[in-house]
């Protein structure tokens, strides 16, 4: 017996904890009284008297399972509109002039003259520096003078040939010989010009840092040519972009210091694979630098235009999350449905979606979540638009008949009315 004294207690000890719950708290009674429980009309009517939440149904004389409005959930909603994302590429890049070389000697010595200065603008070929040649100029008079020797004997010995005095092979050795100074003479020439260092290319010289008498050899810097006729800006593209490039494809780059100023150009080359480490392909971009304006190392901010991807745009407010990934609710026809989603893109407002069963312009339920389920009824709340006000004459304005018009009050409704007329609702 004190058993069962002990469970009936523990019962009526969890039937008052209930009483108590559904009085303080309006989740038991909005779930107690929604479609999804159907009590008996009494019940019902117990349950409606002790929920405290203002909008839960009341239940009178009512039907039984028939619900008042208020039980029906109130959910804001945002139309799922058209988005286009992936239609601009955005990157920074570095300029670099169409053609660098960083020109150093192909032989060691004591600079003799300097032929440019700092700045300068040279011709391919013109000659930037010389070097002390006494020694390769020696070099070359001796090479002609043997070589002169050469031509001279073997004519002697192709003349005493014919005359049957000498053998050929005798006359093939003196060819020999002389074709030897022959390749003496343009190896002397050879190292007598590389005393004298040239521009391979046409373009602006950067600052000198050498003197003459200056000792140099083949790791020296002489000078670093620039041809910034047109300038090369390179860039990266994210691995979302890299199917869309192309060769010739139009750029826009605008440098980041002169904001304003774009200059027009197109994609000159594109790397061959992406770097693994930040999943970008390495690109290049040619514009025109006629005016010399620009400068190799600045920084420009490259656009691109793509014909981009079409989705649906929501509210952030209305995704929601399961163990299936992400949904929205959509309210159609008064009734709530389950939407599943995959994110695309988050903006700073919208966020894109792709989804089999989400269309364009649905009703997608921003607020009210908390009380929604598959198939269960919603209120969905109108947008309140204040009426336009009435046009009322200024305050003391003479009216039609001359005579100044009454001012009016407003009473506690908003409503205008002339003194002494009886406010709105209130009795005569």
């Amino acid at each position: 017996m004190a058993f069962v004294r002990q469970i009936v207690l523990t019962l009526i000890a969890l039937l008052l904890a209930g009483v108590v719950w559904l009085h303080l708290s309006e989740v038991p009674g909005r779930y107690l009284l929604s479609d999804a429980v159907d009590l008996p009309a009494p019940v019902s009517g117990w349950v409606s008297a002790l929920s405290p939440a203002d909008d839960a149904p009341k239940v009178g004389a009512t039907p039984q399972g028939e619900r008042r409005l208020g039980a029906i959930p109130l959910v804001v909603t945002d139309p799922a509109i058209p988005a286009v994302t992936r239609d601009q590429l955005r990157a920074i890049g570095t300029a670099e002039a169409i053609r660098t070389v960083a020109v150093r000697p192909d032989a060691s010595g004591i600079i003799r003259e300097i032929g440019f200065r700092s700045g300068d603008e040279v011709e391919a070929g013109a000659t930037l520096a010389t070097l002390q040649n006494d020694a390769e100029r020696v070099a070359v008079e001796r090479a002609r003078i043997t070589l002169a020797a050469g031509e001279d004997q073997l004519r002697r010995y192709q003349s005493l040939s014919a005359s049957s005095s000498i053998t050929s092979v005798q006359v093939d050795e003196v060819r020999r010989a002389r074709d030897a100074a022959a390749l003496d003479l343009q190896a002397a020439e050879i190292a007598l010009d590389k005393r004298n260092i040239t521009a391979p290319i046409s373009g602006r010289v950067g600052i000198l840092d050498l003197d003459v008498g200056a000792l140099i050899d083949g790791t020296t810097l002489i000078a670093t040519v620039d041809d910034r006729s047109k300038l090369k800006i390179v860039f990266n593209v994210p691995e979302a972009f890299t199917s869309e490039l192309q060769l010739g494809q139009s750029v826009s780059a605008q440098p980041t210091t002169r904001s304003g100023e774009a200059y027009e150009g197109q994609i000159s080359a594109l790397d061959s694979r992406l770097d693994q480490a930040s999943r970008t392909l390495r690109a290049e971009a040619v514009i025109d630098n006629e005016a010399d304006l620009l400068r190799p190392g600045m920084s420009f901010g490259i656009e691109i235009g793509f014909g981009g991807s079409s989705f649906l745009s929501v509210d952030p407010l209305a995704i929601q999350w399961e163990r299936a990934g992400p949904f929205v609710w959509v309210a159609q026809n008064d009734i709530s449905r389950k939407a599943p989603i995959s994110i695309i893109e988050r903006n700073v407002d919208r966020v894109l979606v792709a989804s089999q069963t989400l269309r364009e312009n649905d009703a997608v339920i921003t607020e009210g979540v908390q009380q929604l389920r598959e198939g269960a009824p919603v209120r969905v709340q109108q947008p309140v638009t204040a009426p336009p006000a009435p046009a009322t004459p200024d305050a003391g304005a003479p009216s039609a008949s001359g005579e100044p018009t009454p001012l009016r009050r407003a009473d506690a409704a908003g409503a205008t009315r002339a003194p002494g007329a009886p406010a709105t609702g209130s009795a005569p």
